[in-house]
């Protein structure tokens, strides 16, 4: 069994690379690179959010080509088979998609957002610890307390992401 059938960011990614531009474009709605953890999902993801911007389907071979034409200060850069190992984990990634990529997807969306919101309250909790442990100034442990952007964005984002995914599965019922 590959690892892609049970990682739901590469699921997600499978299910955006089925759709034509206008429904990709609703199911990336609210997405960012960085909700990704893995470093290659990541840039792929941004590589299709971009591809959709420019109205063009995010599939397989757009974004190879977009991989193509990135400089080298991606991760995946180097190497005489750069190319070959990214069109692999491509292929695998848009072959073992689930069905009935805009539902699936967007119930994905929601284990995706999910994932990256508990990953950014950790890292919160983290550095809030760190800030204790190292008996940071009592005004720079307040402000690291405080600031939780990200967790609140990611969370927002996955509520709104619940709420549609309730609306695709009612739709499809």
């Amino acid at each position: 069994m590959t690892s892609v059938v049970i990682d739901p960011e590469r699921q997600f990614l499978g299910c955006v690379m089925q759709l034509d531009a206008s429904p990709a474009r609703r199911l990336l709605a609210g997405m960012q690179a960085t909700d990704l953890g893995e470093p290659i999902a990541a840039d792929v993801l941004q590589l299709a959010i971009e591809l959709v911007a420019a109205d063009r389907a995010p599939a397989p071979l757009a974004l190879l080509d977009g991989v193509w034409e990135t400089t080298d200060t991606r991760p995946w850069t180097g190497g005489p088979r750069r190319l070959q190992s990214i069109g692999s984990w491509l292929a695998d990634t848009y072959h073992h998609a689930p069905p009935v990529p805009a539902i699936s997807g967007t119930w994905l969306k929601t284990v995706v957002l999910k994932a990256a919101w508990r990953r950014a309250v950790r890292a919160h909790g983290l550095r809030l610890v760190q800030a204790v442990d190292e008996e940071w100034a009592t005004t720079t442990v307040f402000e690291v307390a405080d600031d939780t952007a990200r967790v609140d964005d990611l969370w927002s984002r996955y509520r709104v992401a619940c709420e549609h995914a309730g609306s695709a599965r009612e739709a499809a019922a």
